[in-house]
């Protein structure tokens, strides 16, 4: 079978969280498999650029494109028709962009059935609303009325796409992570130095973009609220929006916590690696998650983890390998003060912790892959074309 990924953006352009490397591991293990398949995306830095690149074995084509941030236009579409059209099936992660909905027309024409995943993207958060509510009216609503079949990552978010789509038309599929960097931790103290930890510190970590939706001004309101000695918290993450991060800063600054809680930017590979074997607690806060792979990672590096409920990941975690709490300032205080405090407490939500790190492999969620794309490609028949078409990019 040939699959076609089409997103805005692929490993390794890890300075967009957590997708490009899930799909890219989606990807690497279908062909492990004997699929075929391809993706096509953007590149962030080449704008104009044409090309095509091997990534661990994967065939990746960049389109030109023009645009700013997430919306970005596709400029000539016979490179993304040509893959459209070798494709058995088409896989379209994101919204957001108007890569998808060119991806989704040409697949249409081309009598191709396709996959939509929003990535957790579906309800308008934290930025540009208005914006996302318009192009939900504008692309998601067609995009989810003439897919194959919707994917969400969780139940948290299978819930949030009833609104979109019938509840029989999403498949459950949650992420995987690659178990393999964290069967050899690196040194933890040798991070805690260079970051200026003493040894008796307790390290309260973040790993994520610094964005809005990760509901980091709460967190740090909870982490004054908390009043924790010898603790301090590492905020890391790519900055891509700077006016966030500057308020972020001030917060910070107006809470009188400029020496407790510093805002690191990105770490990547054994960097990252080190920073989780050095934290004391992972805290992922967002407003709302698909899934949650940084919670998933530092379940994986053997760090406790405190999340809010509206993490897609949440349930598989809570009382298993951390603990979840809702989404307020006095719960997450809460929350710090018994994950960091009571380490009887601590060790017991902690039992499950072995059992969870078997279920985040990826070698159920590629089985789940697996099983939607054969059901779609031998047992679906992809809608004809009609007369009105709800997408018209031919001009570009």
């Amino acid at each position: 079978m040939q699959v076609l990924q089409v997103t805005p953006s692929y490993y390794p352009q890890l300075q967009f969280g957590g997708p490009p490397r899930k799909i890219h591991a989606l990807s690497c293990g279908l062909i492990a498999r004997g699929y075929a398949v391809q993706v096509v995306t953007f590149h962030p830095d080449r704008l104009l650029a044409c090309e095509q690149e091997i990534v661990d074995g994967v065939g990746v084509h960049y389109l030109p494109w023009l645009g700013s941030g997430s919306w970005q236009l596709p400029l000539g579409l016979n490179a993304l028709r040509q893959a459209v059209r070798q494709a058995d099936l088409v896989h379209c992660y994101g919204l957001y962009n108007l890569l998808c909905p060119a991806a989704a027309y040409l697949a249409r024409r081309a009598g191709r059935p396709y996959l939509l995943e929003p990535l957790g993207m579906y309800v308008p958060r934290a930025r540009n609303v208005r914006a996302k509510t318009l192009y939900n009216r504008i692309f998601t609503a067609r995009l989810a009325r003439w897919a194959a079949g919707v994917i969400a990552a969780s139940a948290h978010e299978a819930e949030e796409l009833s609104g979109l789509v019938a509840g029989e038309r999403i498949s459950l599929r949650a992420h995987g992570v690659d178990l393999a960097p964290f069967r050899t931790q690196p040194d933890g103290p040798t991070f805690r130095s260079a970051h200026g930890f003493g040894p008796d510190e307790r390290l309260i970590l973040f790993l994520g973009r610094i964005s809005p939706i990760k509901n980091l001004e709460q967190l740090v309101a909870a982490f004054k609220e908390a009043t924790l000695e010898d603790a301090r918290l590492l905020l890391v993450g790519p900055m891509l929006e700077p006016d966030y991060a500057a308020r972020l800063s001030a917060l910070i600054a107006d809470l009188g916590l400029a020496d407790r809680v510093l805002l690191a930017g990105p770490l990547y590979g054994p960097d990252k690696l080190a920073a989780l074997a050095a934290a004391d607690l992972f805290v992922l806060p967002s407003l709302s998650e698909s899934f949650g792979n940084a919670a998933a990672e530092a379940v994986a590096a053997g760090v406790p983890v405190l999340l809010t409920e509206t993490c897609g990941i949440a349930p598989l975690i809570h009382r298993r390998a951390g603990l979840a709490v809702p989404l307020s300032t006095a719960r997450l205080a809460d929350g710090l003060r018994l994950m960091l405090n009571d380490p009887e407490q601590r060790a017991t939500l902690m039992r499950g912790r072995s059992d969870v790190i078997q279920e985040l492999s990826w070698e159920k969620p590629l089985q789940q892959t697996e099983q939607i794309y054969r059901r779609i490609v031998l047992g679906s028949t992809p809608a004809v074309v009609s007369a009105e078409q709800p997408f018209h990019f031919e001009s570009l």
